[in-house]
Parts: C-alpha cells; sequence; structure tokens
C-alpha cells in the first residue's frame, strides 16, 4: 500500500501533461491538485495505523490549505516580475512560514480563514484566456514523472517520522501542481505557469473538502469516510471546474 503513491505521482503527471496539451495550463493545474496522491495516502495510513491517525493527518492538511493558497498566489505573481527560481522560493518560503503560524491557530479558525481565501485569490491571480500551450518533450515528461516520485517518496519518509499532524502538513504541500508550473514555465513562459497556479488555487475547495469529510468520518465511520469524501469532492469538483478558463485549440491544431 506504502508503495502505491510513487507509483500513482508519476501518472497523475503524465495525466496533467495530456490535460495541459488539450485545455490548457490553467485545466493542468487545476487537475494536479486534486487529492488523488493524498487519498491514497490516507488510506495507507488508515490500513497500516488505523482511522484515528489518518483522520488526525487529514485535519492537518485541511488546516494548511491557506498556506496553500497563499503558495499559489505568491508564487505566480513572483513568477511573473522575478521568474522561476525566485518565484519558487518566494512560494515555497511563504507556505513554510505560514504553515508554522496554522500550528498555533486552532483547526476550525483556520478552516474558516481557508473559505475567504479561496473565494478572493483566484480573482487576483492570472485572469482571461490562458494560450495553447507547445507540445512537451518526451524526456521532459519523463524527468518530471520521475522527480514526482522522488518527491513522493521523501514526503512519505518524512511523515513515518514525524507523525500524523506533520505529515498533513508534508502531504498539503502542492507537489504535483509544483512540478507542473515549473515545466510549463519553462516550456511556455511565465504567464503559461501562472495559469497553472491559478488551477491550484481554484481546485482547493475539492482538495478542503476532501480532508475535512474524512477528518469529520473517518473517526466513526472507518475506511468508508474515504469513499465518502472522494463523492464529495467529485461534487465540489463539477462547480471549480466551470470557473477554469480553457485554451481553445486552434482549428488545424484539433
Amino acid at each position: 500500500m506504502t508503495g502505491v503513491p510513487l507509483v500513482l505521482a508519476p501518472i497523475v503527471i503524465a495525466l496533467a501533461s495530456v490535460v495541459e496539451r488539450r485545455l490548457g495550463p490553467s485545466a493542468a493545474g487545476w487537475f494536479a491538485a486534486l487529492p488523488v496522491a493524498f487519498s491514497v495516502a490516507v488510506l495507507a495510513v488508515s490500513v497500516q495505523a488505523g482511522t484515528a491517525p489518518a483522520a488526525a493527518m487529514a485535519l492537518s492538511a485541511a488546516v494548511h490549505v491557506p498556506a496553500q493558497v497563499a503558495f499559489g498566489a505568491v508564487f505566480a505573481r513572483v513568477l511573473i516580475r522575478r521568474g522561476l527560481l525566485l518565484g519558487l522560493v518566494a512560494g515555497t518560503a511563504t507556505y513554510v512560514g505560514l504553515s508554522l503560524v496554522l500550528t498555533c491557530v486552532p483547526a476550525p479558525v483556520a478552516v474558516i480563514c481557508a473559505i475567504p481565501l479561496l473565494i478572493l485569490a483566484p480573482r487576483l491571480m492570472a485572469r482571461g484566456q490562458p494560450h495553447p500551450t507547445s507540445p512537451r518533450r518526451r524526456l521532459t515528461t519523463a524527468l518530471t514523472c520521475a522527480g514526482a516520485a522522488v518527491i513522493v517518496a521523501a514526503a512519505i519518509t518524512t511523515t513515518r517520522l514525524a507523525g500524523p499532524t506533520t505529515a498533513g502538513a508534508v502531504a498539503a504541500f502542492p507537489t504535483m501542481s509544483t512540478l507542473v508550473a515549473m515545466t510549463v514555465a519553462r516550456g511556455d513562459g511565465p504567464p503559461a505557469g501562472a495559469h497553472t497556479l491559478t488551477g491550484l488555487v481554484r481546485s482547493l475547495p475539492c482538495y478542503l473538502t476532501f480532508c475535512l469529510v474524512v477528518a469529520l468520518v473517518a473517526p466513526s465511520a472507518g475506511l468508508p469516510a474515504i469513499a465518502l469524501g472522494l463523492l464529495a469532492c467529485l461534487f465540489v469538483a463539477r462547480a471549480t471546474w466551470r470557473a477554469v478558463p480553457l485554451a481553445h485549440q486552434p482549428a488545424s491544431a484539433r
């Protein structure tokens, strides 16, 4: 079960690359931010350690959603103005700093604070119609997929050593979306990368919904809470997808 996320991470990245080519960078960022790998991680923790640690990890991840929003917004803004490297550093520093603050805040307060951020942040980020992205070289896609597996492996190792609360903070870092944004920005420029991060932020209500359902239901319902969380996530995904700007391919590319 532990090895499943390592296999799933490259698959998610590869599928995000397909989505990017067909629907544009915002759609790719939205897809990459869905809690696919995280749901498998929650399932693995439930099987190995019980539903209580899994619920604690899910709640910790929900608490860190404001840090995810801030990461996407700061990364996108600095990416446009200062380039990819400084954007990544600024976004990561913002996530880590805000995560440390959120550990001192009661969980209900942190979750409530996430709601207005999820509403307002996309309006302050990349807007308008994204341009279609150029085809990725297979080597670039393969290296990105391999990088996803390595990063997820590091996160799994960290979570084993630090407990479910820290595990939630580590797992909440938007690894998949970061890799997709970096690949898009390098291939098609900072504006395309910023659109990917906008897609990330627009997808986070799905992530938050899954985490909250698991955190609230798992202690009493057990493993079925994960399936219920995924169903709730899909329901919210249907609504958030409508707000994702899609890139229209030229007639010759269809």
